[in-house]
């Protein structure tokens, strides 16, 4: 209770940078069908075979609407045994205006999935196809009702039945000095023996005081019912006669929110502050239960979350200077209550509820950002970041030791200067440390200190003819373990590495251009001591990648070909702190790559390469691999 007065206060009098309001919008908008596109892809790499295609279409005159989105996915994996797994989401809806005051439509949904293999649900299927009413009493005030058919199938079983309820969308209404949005939805499912339902309101308060100062209160509610099959175990099976037994689950969820921004008059500053509190319940219900069979894991459960978030901004901006402050506050309570069976042993009940106990925790994490930008001249930029955070996670349990306290802080500078018209040059410095201390013996051999350096610098040159970017980057990571003496499976380590990156392209001739693209990545690993800052190296990788192809582009279509390059060398060190190599995977092979734009709407774009693949046991072989993709702006 001090906690839900304090939110209160704080929420009364606190309020974020140029906020927004949040608008739920119902499923029976227009928008999300207002667009062409034809897509269809192929891919395939080593032993996966991905197909992707989209449709999306719509008609539209002054009295009639009808859209349709269309998505299907289907990977298959080639393997001991083929695994082909398929997804498809297809809606349409249709709208005729009888008048300036009512429309009539319909709304059909269909979602599809299908998996081969043996899981607990590989195939699943929602199916419904809703009439609604669009009433509009005003310009501010939408009302739609609407009635329909559902049909979902879960692991076999197919249930029937229907599906109805309201929207309601209210937008832009003045009343006095505040501005109302608002959007509210009831839905029920009845697909006996399941039920499924969703409720949902917010609104939002906007009061503009003036052109410095701005509040906005939001309200939400949020509860979803969803009703799962899962395969029943010998004894409820039996008991009860049943094949699936069925478990619900209801979310609910509310939230209070408080926003605030406002500038200074004649100031280059401007503020914004918010203060929220929520709640989130899970109630989850077994609908067969066997007393026969009571154990620990079979009580239901509900969970309890309660959470405080306080928020603010500070922006100060002129011609040549913009920065912007940010400090947050998040306190979470989370409580998992398992709920008695009437009839089961009481003693069973309290080891069941002193595993759930062991999942109750508080956090309070605090975040703290400054991000600065100073424009130098007209040619140099110098941005600065620095950002920490502090988490605090704490158990009641007794037989709960993951109790710890965490910090992470990162700062980093970037110089960027335009030497010329053509080139802009920068360099980065960056650096973390990040700290994580468990509270008790149990787990302290997890305490560790992560330490990371980076340097990097490169340019990029655009000019007529040739355009190159490219990047040179070094890193170090020190992780340190406090006790590592006492826990030999925790060693303190350091990891190095370089990476060259390089993108370039030089055009021959009006029609004809080579392209390189391509990197380096060297890899030390090794066991580290930071008293004395000394390292031994244990493992080291060479990695490279290079891709030249030469393009020629005529009218619509552009083809490309050349070589594609990777190696990975591994390697370990022996006491003598010589390489020892212990794999060398090396692929090279032509590569290819076909452009078409058609009557600029349709692309068609094929990429594929085949590889020569030797190992360090000098075994051979080759692979195919292939992408395709079509595209129709209709």
């Amino acid at each position: 209770m001090k906690k839900v007065l304090a939110a209160l206060f704080l929420l009364i009098f606190t309020s974020s940078l140029f906020a927004q309001f949040e608008r739920d919008t119902s499923i029976f908008m227009l928008m999300p069908f207002r667009n062409r596109l034809v897509t269809a892809g192929t891919d395939k790499q080593l032993n996966t075979f991905n197909f992707v295609s989209q449709l999306k279409q719509f008609y539209n005159t002054p009295n009639l609407f009808f859209g349709i989105n269309e998505n299907f996915n289907s990977t298959i994996i080639r393997s001991a045994d083929y695994n082909i797994k398929d997804e498809h989401y297809l809606s349409a809806i249709a709208e005729y205006q009888f008048s300036g005051l009512a429309k009539f439509g319909f709304l059909f949904n269909n979602n599809a999935y299908s998996d081969d293999r043996k899981t607990a649900i590989n195939k699943a299927s929602i199916l419904n196809f809703s009439g609604y009413t669009r009433i509009s009493p005003s310009n501010n005030l939408q009302l739609i009702p609407y009635f329909g058919l559902s049909n979902n199938t879960q692991i076999g079983e197919s249930n029937n039945g229907f599906i109805y309820g309201t929207d309601a969308l209210m937008s832009d209404l003045q009343l006095d000095d505040f501005d109302f949005n608002s959007s509210f939805r009831f839905q029920n499912e009845d697909i006996s023996p399941r039920k499924n339902l969703f409720r949902h309101f917010n609104v939002n308060m906007l009061n503009k005081i003036d052109e410095n100062f701005s509040n906005i209160i939001s309200g939400y509610f949020y509860q979803q019912r969803k009703d799962f099959y899962f395969a029943a175990d010998t004894v409820t099976a039996n008991e009860f006669s049943i094949t699936n037994n069925i478990q619900s689950r209801i979310e609910t969820n509310y939230y209070l929110q408080n926003r605030t921004n406002f500038t200074l008059p004649d100031s280059n500053f401007a503020f914004d502050l918010l203060g929220k509190i929520s709640w989130r319940n899970i109630d989850r219900n077994t609908r067969y239960i066997s007393l026969k069979n009571i154990t620990p894991n079979i009580f239901d459960t509900r969970i309890n979350e309660f959470k405080i978030e306080l928020n603010g901004g500070a922006e100060y901006k002129t011609e040549n200077f913009n920065s912007i402050a940010k400090i947050s506050f998040l306190e979470r309570d989370e409580k998992h209550i398992p709920k008695m069976i009437e009839g089961a042993n009481p003693f069973i009940y309290s080891e069941s509820e002193a595993n759930e106990i062991q999942k109750n925790y508080t956090s309070l994490l605090t975040t703290v950002s400054i991000t600065a930008n100073y424009k130098i001249s007209s040619k140099d930029l110098l941005s600065f970041s620095i950002f920490h955070r502090k988490l605090r996670y704490d158990t009641p349990s007794e037989l709960n030791y993951d109790d710890r306290d965490e910090l992470l802080s990162i700062a980093g500078i970037v110089y960027q200067r335009k030497l010329s018209p053509f080139f802009t040059a920068f360099i980065n410095i960056e650096g973390s440390i990040n700290k994580i201390v468990y509270i008790f013996s149990q787990r302290s051999s997890n305490n560790n200190v992560k330490r990371i350096l980076k340097l990097s610098s490169g340019g990029k040159y655009n000019g007529s003819k040739f355009t190159s970017s490219n990047t040179a980057e070094v890193s170090a990571n020190y992780t340190v373990f406090d006790y590592e003496d006492l826990n030999p499976n925790f060693k303190s380590f350091s990891f190095r590495q370089f990476v060259f990156r390089d993108s370039t392209s030089f055009l021959f001739a009006r029609n004809l251009r080579l392209f390189i693209t391509g990197y380096i990545k060297l890899s030390e690993q090794g066991d580290f001591k930071w008293q004395p800052f000394s390292s031994r190296p244990i493992r080291y990788l060479s990695e490279s990648y290079a891709e030249p192809k030469i393009f020629y582009e005529y009218q619509k279509i552009s083809f490309g070909a050349g070589v594609r390059y990777f190696s990975l060398a591994t390697f370990n060190y022996n006491n003598q702190l010589q390489k020892v190599q212990l794999s060398d995977y090396v692929s090279i092979g032509p590569v290819s790559e076909i452009s078409i734009d058609l009557y600029q709407r349709l692309n068609l774009k094929f990429y594929g390469w085949y590889e020569f693949i030797r190992t360090e046991n000098n075994d051979h072989r080759g692979l195919a691999n292939m992408t395709f993709r079509l595209q129709w702006q209709l």
